[in-house]
Order: structure tokens, then C-alpha cells, then sequence
């Protein structure tokens, strides 16, 4: 028989290593739910992960340390109260930490504070909570199993209290330990600067940080920090030389697709897919696909083979569709402090040469914060959920099915006065995946939830266009059609030799026009605004991130970030950058790349990535991001 521990630190201990165990055990479930995400994975990722979970434990529950601290006696009234606690402030870390095994498919990183921003942000939350809980109902079952072993855990390990007073030394002996236990712990050990995300670069390369990393020490390492720092890599010239921001478009782009000929100065219609990805486009892949419509559009227009989305969420898309502002700092910019500087969109670009504006999204007002968002950009008019004028329409979770919606749009658009530049965003292809059941039966088939879908809103697009066609301002429109982001993506087949996690449609469409085309240069989200601003002759000067697909001169890269690294997307390479040093460099696809030595590539990668950041940080904190008129 062993023999009994003894003391209040001894059941301390006990009590962080049952939390521990238990972390340990959601890694291996973030793991065993993500294989995809982490092809040999090492298991030093494991080891280094524990790191994180004591310091994130320590923070967590300093509230019920200090209650023990005060008196670890087993007296029934205080001995609740600190139960209590302690399964609250562990609850509430197991439930981000659980929640993220699934959420990351969508987000590719663990989550930080500008969730609890989002989560805030209008009633979807609530709205969404039975089906997300029917859905991800094994979710909800670790959590519990983990918060009842929690709860047995604490109730066994008070078994070893000793009933006996203590010596005078053994009362403040311990206590004076289980401080610097903590303080230990929470800083993640004896080295100088206290743990930060970036030492997970000490267990596995890059792509492995979200598997070291849990979700309550990113969520706490977060909250309250400044989102941005000034970041100096060179002068601001040649960071204005590496990465313009400043564009001025004096001359037609040497393309057969200027638009500078039409009769009159074209509306701008930009249609945002939600969830919609390259990898289901027959079009890009050669392969069976579940959007045919898009992929006909693609025939008719200028389609993009190598355009990326610059995050993985819909509050970052939208920004970098309409506003060419990437995700390059962990907090979403319509929720970060900086969401009230003063920005360059189409809607208030196009003003100037007096365009109208309206922004349409079905889903429920306040979603994600997008009606401020749109008032922010300069949208005369913003039409959510609360406008439409049938309640019947509405899916039950997320807002106004596309199919009705849509065709409301394209009435509404035929209201407009011209030139106006209209944008909508729709929402059936997203989670919970649900349509009504006659639609279910018709676009039945495939291998993920999301793809009957795809097909659905693929077909609503193609009953927009029939309606938008009948219309006078039809032939006097360029269409822009993109995704948002990418989700659920079926990892079963090839990589098509491109960054499949971003990897979306994106189509400029006007075949009165515009000749038929392709673009195969990478291009992303943010290089929206200068295309569109190119193509309809736009001469002022104006402030993008992005930059225009048509012109030659234009960095060949797509940028974003997640969990403090830097992310660049070339032609065939991947860069991954901390802000100090190249933490990642290597092909997108297997095989050896046939676009130039790869030494000369990284080094064109990293001066270009280092402009992007300083030109970011830099522009946020000034409160910069416009040009002003002389």
C-alpha cells in the first residue's frame, strides 16, 4: 500500500496534475479530429505542449488559488465556494479549448480575444447554440467528461488533507512555495521573457504551433495587449518601392480587359460566397466540382487561377474584399481597436466619381459587426435580415436563405440610381448546412455536409444572374464574384499545387466588355479593390494594401497571418515569417519548383513580407489609410 501524501501542497499538486492530464488528453483529441492539419506530427509537440498548459492552468485558476491560499481546511461552506470556483474558471478553459478541436477546421490557428468580440457581436451565438450542440454533440460530451473527471479529480485529491493543525512553519512553508509554483508556472519557466507563443518554435516547425498551443493561453496572452507594434525593416521608401500602398492608375492596364471603352462609367456588383474554395471548382481543378454556374461565369469572363482569400473567418474577408485590409494581426480589424481609423473601400473611393452604395448580407443585423463595418466604409445603405420583407424566407439559424434572397437583391439593385457599386454577402453554404427539404433532395451528393450546399448557392447565383439579365443596368455592370474564405475542404484528393486552405474562385465578369481571359499570377482578396478601380478607369490616387491583378509591376504574393506568424504564399513556395526571422520556407506542392532558384525566391519573399508588415502596422497606427487630397 502506498504511502498517504500529506498536506495542502501535496493536494495542490495533485489537483494541477489531474488539469494537466486533461489538457493533455484535449491535445490528443485536437490531434486525432485534425489529421489533415498535421501529417507527422512530431511528438515533441506533445511534450512542449505541456508547457503551455501549466502556464495557461497557473492564470486560470489564480482566483481559486487565492481562495486556497487563505484556507485549504475542508470546512463545508468555504470548501464549496472553492470548488466551485475552481470548476468555473477550468470549465470555462476546458469549453474554448474543446470548442476549438472543430473550430479550427474553419480558422486554421487557435483562437484569441477578439473572439469573445465576435461571439458578443449580435445574437448569432444564441441563435446557432442547438445546432452547433446537435451537430457537435461529441464536442459537448469531452467537455463534460473532462469537467466530471475535473470535479472527481479535486473531490479525491481533498481525501489527502490532513485534519490536524500544522506547524507554524509548515503553514507559511507552503504557502510561500505554492506562490513561486505559480509564478513559475504562469510565466512558463526561468528564462528571462515570460512564455510566448513563438517558443512553440521550439517543439515543432510553424504548421504544428496550433497542436503545442492550447486555446486558453492564446485567449490569455491576448487579452488587453496591444495589437500592434511599429515594426522597422528598411526606410519608408523602400518599403513604399517593395509594397505600395499608394496607387495611382494615370493609364488603361495593358489588357484586353479595360473597361475604359464602355459607353458610361460601369456599376461595380461584388458578390461574396460564403465558404466557397478553389478545390470544388471544376473550372480550376480539372475535376468533378459543385459550383457548374461559376464554373460557366469563369468561361465568360476573367477568371483567376491563383487568387487566395486573406483569412480563414468571414469578418476578415469582408474587409479585404471591399477595403484591401489583410489579416495581418491576430484580433479581426472590425473588431480591433483600430476599426475607427479612417479607410479606403470601394464604396467611399467610388463616391468620388458619385457612385451610390448599398451593402446586402441576409443574415441577422449585427451579425459579426458588418453593419457598422459597411457604415465605416462609406455604404449609403446597408439591408440585412431586419429589411427583407418575408419572414418566411428565413432558415432559422443564420438569416434569408440565398435562392429568395438573391432575387430580392437583384429587384433592389434595379432601384439603384447609376452608377452604384453594390456588394452582398450570402450565408447558405455555412454551418449548420441545412436547406429546406425539396432542396436537399435536389443537390443531394458528395462527401461533405458542405457540399449540397455549395451546389445550392451556385444555384441561387445562377437565378440572380437569370433575373439580373432582364434588367437595363445589367449590361453596364462589372460582376466580381470571390469567396470569403475557404471551409471544410475535402483533403482526400490532390493539392493542385496550391495553398488549398486559402485557395478560392475569384471572377471579374462583363462580356459586353470583356474578353474572356485568365489570370495566373497569385493574387488574393485585398488585390480586389485596385483591380476593380483599374479595370473601370478610375485615375484618382488611392490607398490599398492590395494590388492591381492586371498590372505586371505588382508584388506575386498573397499575405496574411495567424497565432504570430506571417504568412506568404508564392507561386510554388510558402513563406513563414515571425517578424524577426524565417521560421518556414519551402515548395507548396511536392516536387521540385520551376520558378527560379529558390535562395533568390526566399529572399524576395522575406523583403517583400517584411514591407507588407511595416507598411500595415505602420499605416494602423498612424491612423493612415487614405490618401488625402493636396
Amino acid at each position: 500500500m502506498l504511502p498517504r501524501p500529506r498536506g495542502p501542497l501535496t493536494v495542490l499538486l495533485l489537483r494541477l496534475l489531474v488539469l494537466a492530464l486533461l489538457y493533455s488528453a484535449q491535445r490528443l483529441c485536437f490531434f486525432l479530429f485534425n489529421p489533415g492539419s498535421f501529417p507527422d506530427a512530431p511528438f515533441l509537440a506533445f511534450v512542449g505542449g505541456v508547457r503551455f498548459d501549466l502556464s495557461a492552468i497557473a492564470w486560470l485558476n489564480l482566483p481559486w488559488v487565492v481562495l486556497y491560499l487563505i484556507a485549504p481546511a475542508r470546512r463545508r461552506a468555504w470548501a464549496t465556494v472553492q470548488k466551485v470556483v475552481f470548476l468555473v474558471v477550468n470549465g470555462i478553459g476546458f469549453a474554448f479549448n474543446c470548442a476549438d478541436i472543430e473550430y479550427f477546421k474553419f480558422t486554421l490557428k487557435r483562437s484569441t480575444a477578439d473572439l469573445l468580440s465576435i461571439l458578443t457581436t449580435g445574437s448569432d451565438t444564441a441563435n446557432l447554440m442547438p445546432a452547433f450542440l446537435r451537430d457537435y454533440w461529441y464536442i459537448a460530451l469531452i467537455f463534460l467528461v473532462c469537467l466530471l473527471l475535473a470535479g472527481w479529480g479535486y473531490t479525491w485529491s481533498g481525501r489527502f488533507l490532513r485534519d490536524r493543525a500544522l506547524p507554524w512553519s509548515w503553514k507559511f512553508g507552503w504557502r510561500i512555495v505554492t506562490v513561486a509554483l505559480f509564478a513559475l508556472l504562469s510565466r512558463g519557466g526561468l528564462q528571462l521573457i515570460p512564455l510566448q507563443v513563438l517558443e512553440a518554435g521550439k517543439y515543432a516547425p510553424p504548421a504544428y504551433f496550433p497542436l503545442v498551443l492550447n486555446t486558453p493561453y492564446t485567449l490569455l496572452m491576448s487579452l488587453g495587449k496591444p495589437v500592434l507594434e511599429p515594426r522597422i525593416y528598411m526606410s519608408v521608401a523602400d518599403a513604399e518601392l517593395r509594397w505600395p500602398v499608394v496607387h495611382q492608375y494615370a493609364d488603361g492596364a495593358n489588357t484586353p480587359f479595360d473597361l475604359v471603352t464602355a459607353a458610361r462609367r460601369p456599376n461595380v456588383v461584388v458578390i461574396i460566397l460564403e465558404s466557397f474554395s478553389g478545390v470544388y471548382s471544376s473550372k480550376l481543378t480539372g475535376l468533378p466540382g459543385y459550383m457548374p454556374f461559376l464554373d460557366s461565369l469563369m468561361s465568360e469572363g476573367m477568371y483567376c487561377t491563383r487568387a487566395y482569400a486573406n483569412g480563414r473567418r468571414s469578418i476578415d474577408g469582408i474587409p479585404a474584399v471591399l477595403a484591401s485590409i489583410p489579416e495581418l494581426m491576430d484580433e479581426a480589424f472590425i473588431t480591433s481597436p483600430y476599426a475607427d481609423v479612417p479607410f479606403t473601400s470601394l464604396a467611399n473611393e467610388l463616391k468620388k466619381d458619385g457612385y451610390g452604395s448599398s451593402f446586402f448580407h441576409g443574415g441577422n443585423n449585427g451579425t459579426m459587426g458588418f453593419d457598422g463595418f459597411a457604415r465605416s466604409a462609406g455604404f449609403d445603405r446597408y439591408v440585412g435580415r431586419d429589411q427583407y420583407p418575408d419572414p418566411n424566407d428565413y432558415d432559422g439559424s443564420w438569416g434569408i436563405r440565398d435562392r429568395p434572397f438573391f432575387q430580392f437583391f437583384a429587384r433592389e439593385l434595379g432601384k439603384q440610381q447609376e452608377p452604384f457599386v453594390s456588394a452582398i454577402f450570402s450565408l447558405s453554404s455555412h454551418h449548420p448546412y441545412e436547406l429546406l427539404s425539396e432542396d436537399a433532395e435536389r443537390f443531394k451528393g458528395g462527401t461533405l455536409k458542405i457540399h449540397p450546399t455549395l451546389r445550392y448557392a451556385d444555384d441561387a447565383l445562377r437565378h440572380f444572374f437569370k433575373t439580373a439579365s432582364t434588367m437595363p443596368w445589367f449590361d453596364h455592370t462589372l460582376f466580381v464574384i470571390t469567396a470569403d474564405h475557404t471551409a471544410d475542404i475535402d483533403r482526400s484528393g490532390q493539392h493542385y499545387g496550391k495553398a488549398i486552405d486559402y485557395w478560392v474562385p475569384l471572377v471579374y465578369y462583363m462580356p459586353k466588355y470583356m474578353k474572356p481571359g485568365r489570370i495566373d499570377r497569385v493574387t488574393e482578396q485585398i488585390d480586389v479593390l485596385p483591380t476593380v478601380l483599374d479595370l473601370i478607369g478610375h485615375r484618382d490616387p488611392f490607398f490599398a494594401f492590395g494590388h492591381s491583378a492586371l498590372r505586371a509591376t505588382s508584388p506575386p504574393y498573397a499575405i496574411s497571418s495567424s497565432n504570430g506568424v506571417y504568412r506568404m504564399i508564392g507561386e510554388e513556395h510558402l513563406l513563414r515569417f515571425d517578424g524577426k526571422e524565417v521560421v518556414g520556407f519551402g515548395p507548396i506542392a511536392n516536387g521540385d519548383p520551376d520558378d527560379g532558384p529558390a535562395e533568390l525566391i526566399q529572399a524576395d519573399m522575406v523583403l517583400r513580407m517584411q514591407a507588407a508588415v511595416q507598411q500595415f502596422n505602420g499605416h494602423l497606427l498612424l491612423r493612415n489609410m487614405k490618401v488625402t487630397p493636396p
